[in-house]
Order: structure tokens, then C-alpha cells, then sequence
């Protein structure tokens, strides 16, 4: 095939990349463009090829199941120093073209690469890990997805469907997460926590139980990293950690319960979203474009562990108590001089904190 679109070579990483020329430089990009591209999320790129570089094993399967130009599986075969079974599927025929290119610009001639609907391939194979990437959300592809991934392996997901996933658009998460829920100042965590929730749910149903490795948001989208354990028991296990967020917007109290409340959101999944232990032994390659970033995320995302509750965010208070907003490190050094408190991933205004909100009020005079 002849590809009727003009062509530009981008880098990412030790990576080199073909990819259409009129690509956005910013934003969530469009799914009109002839092979999808999406410059802004090298982040989650950079992310994805740092924590696989620790996860997998040589010999492992990968299925980068929405792959579009392949930016995403070359990446993972090319800088992840694993000898993996690279497998590259995409629907549109221009997608699967540019494929074949970018592989034989980085010298993979031992991939393998399809032009298929995912949800075929994900009822007949099954691989060590998966990414699902798509525009939108990710649910048509469940729990197909979980059936594919064999026992220990890891599945990827994003959904780019914030305000669905957040529960800014009610009716529509409730339609597609089978999640209650309603607009809050802390939605992009709800987000995070309906799409680890949601993956949980969808796992039980086939006796699948899962542990989340990493998981965040970032720009616009939520992405989640989880280690699949297969077995009714490990299902049971799982779905002890599902519960609901109980929000009171006057006194802007938040908790996160196992039993469900009035007006509760939920089913989500209310233990830890990321796991300590592999943050902290997280291996960042140097070359990497947003190192920095990945960083700092790794650094907020071990802290948030410490917390099992929503986000805070300054203006809220300042809102409520009719005061300027205050500086973040002073109100975190008030906090912590009566319990704990740390910056979040979500914003730089927003905290978490073991103190009441009655603590936190009285910080801000």
C-alpha cells in the first residue's frame, strides 16, 4: 500500500518514529487523522517503557492491541533491553502500513503485526501483557481483555474519556463503568479509581482477580498498570476492595467506605491505586524525554500511598473560609506538624492529608 498522507520522522526516547506530518503538537489530538499520532502522550509512552523495563521478563509476549503508527509496542521492543514477542494490531489498513515501516526504520523484523478487529484476537490469543490504548473508552473491550492476559501478566489501560470516567457526566458513567457517581472537586481521583474499580468488577465476573501497579492521571487522560491473578479466590480477595466515596460539599468532608451510603459513588476501588514497593524500586532510564516528569510522579505517587482518602485542593478552602489561598508549603508544613500531608499528582494545589477538615480550616489562619 501506497500511504496518500505526507510523513515526518519524530523522536521519542532511543527511538525514532514515522508518523503523519500534520499531527497535533498539543491536546488530546483527533481521531479524524489518517493514522492516529498524539505527540503529548510521550509521557505516557516514557512512563509505560520505564515500568515495563522492570516488569518484563525475556521471552515475554506484548500486544499492543490499538497500536495506530506503533509508536507505543516499538518503543517497548526497542528501548526495554527484554527480548519480548512484539505483536502489533490495528483495524485500519493505513495504521498496519506505517507499522511495517517504523519496525523496519528501528530494525524489529521479528514482530508480528495484524490488521484485525482487538476484540477478535483478544478471544483467541493470549499474551503475557496488554495495552489497550483507545480513543475514548476502553470498555467494548472487556472482559475480553482479562481472559488474554495469562496468569501473573500485566494488563495497560487508558481511557481518554475523562468527564464520562470522573462522573462529571453522569448518565454516561453510570452507562459504561456501571458507576454511580457525581461531579466532585476531586474527579480526576474518582476517574482513577472507577477505571482500577471498573477493571476489578470486570474480572470478577470470569473468576479473575487483579492488583493495581500503577495508576494516574495525567493531562487528559487516566491510565492504570495491573498484575492479573487468576483464580475465584483471587477474584473474591479483589472485590473486598471495592467500595464508595461518601462527599459532603458543605463541610467539604470525604471519606472512602466499603458500605454503601445515600448518594455514595460507586463501585470503585478503594484501597491503594499504585504499589509502594515497585514504585520505589523503579528503575527510570536516563534517555528518556520527560525523565523529570516521570519522577516527580513516581515521588507523589509513593506519598499518595500513604493516604486512603480524596484529594483536597486549596481554593476549596479558600472558597469556603472567604480567604486568600495560602502558599502549598506552608500548609503543608501546618498539617504535618499535627499528622501527615503531601502534595498529589492531581494539581499543584492539591494535598492529601490525615488531619479533619477542621484541622485544615484552622491552617489557613
Amino acid at each position: 500500500m501506497t500511504l496518500d498522507f505526507s510523513l515526518t520522522i519524530v523522536t521519542e526516547g532511543m527511538t525514532r518514529l514515522i508518523v503523519p506530518a500534520d499531527h497535533c503538537s498539543s491536546g488530546p489530538s483527533s481521531a479524524s487523522m489518517p493514522v492516529f499520532y498524539n505527540p503529548q502522550m510521550e509521557f505516557s509512552r516514557d512512563l509505560s517503557v520505564a515500568l515495563l523495563s522492570n516488569i518484563l521478563r525475556d521471552g515475554d509476549s506484548f500486544l499492543d492491541g490499538l497500536a495506530a503508527a506503533g509508536s507505543r509496542g516499538v518503543r517497548i521492543a526497542r528501548e526495554c533491553d527484554r527480548r519480548i514477542g512484539l505483536h502489533l494490531n490495528d483495524s485500519n489498513p493505513r495504521a498496519v502500513e506505517l507499522i511495517r515501516k517504523n519496525l523496519e526504520l528501528n530494525g524489529i523484523d521479528d514482530a508480528s503485526v495484524t490488521e484485525a478487529d482487538l476484540r477478535q484476537i483478544l478471544l483467541t490469543d493470549s499474551f503475557d501483557c496488554i495495552d489497550i490504548d483507545p480513543f475514548g473508552t476502553p470498555v467494548h473491550f472487556f472482559p475480553m481483555a482479562i481472559g488474554a492476559v495469562r496468569n501473573h501478566g500485566v494488563l495497560c489501560v487508558t481511557a481518554t474519556d475523562t468527564g464520562t470516567i470522573s462522573g462529571i457526566f453522569r448518565n454516561a458513567c453510570l452507562r459504561k463503568y456501571g458507576c454511580r457517581a457525581s461531579r466532585t472537586p476531586f474527579a480526576h481521583e474518582i476517574g482513577v479509581r472507577n477505571l482500577v474499580g471498573f477493571i476489578a468488577r470486570e474480572a470478577a465476573k470470569i473468576d479473575v482477580g487483579m492488583s493495581p501497579i500503577v495508576s494516574f492521571y495525567a493531562d487528559h487522560y487516566v491510565r492504570t498498570f495491573v498484575r492479573i491473578k487468576k483464580g475465584a479466590k483471587e477474584a473474591d480477595r479483589t472485590i473486598e476492595k471495592l467500595g464508595y466515596c461518601c462527599f459532603d460539599p458543605v463541610t467539604l468532608d470525604r471519606t472512602y467506605s466499603s458500605d454503601r451510603a445515600e448518594g455514595g459513588i460507586g463501585p470503585i476501588w478503594i484501597d491503594r491505586t499504585s504499589d509502594p514497593q515497585t514504585l520505589g524500586e523503579l528503575r527510570i532510564p536516563a534517555k528518556l524525554g520527560t525523565v523529570d516528569r516521570i519522577i516527580d510522579l513516581k515521588e507523589n505517587l509513593v506519598s499518595e500511598t500513604r493516604m486512603n482518602r480524596p484529594f483536597f485542593n486549596i481554593d476549596e478552602f479558600s472558597r469556603k473560609l472567604k480567604r486568600n489561598p495560602i502558599s502549598m508549603s506552608v500548609l503543608l508544613s501546618r498539617l504535618n506538624e499535627i499528622g501527615f500531608a503531601t502534595r498529589t499528582h492531581f494539581g499543584p494545589k492539591t494535598f492529601s492529608t490525615s488531619g479533619s477538615v477542621e484541622e485544615i480550616s484552622k491552617a489557613f489562619h
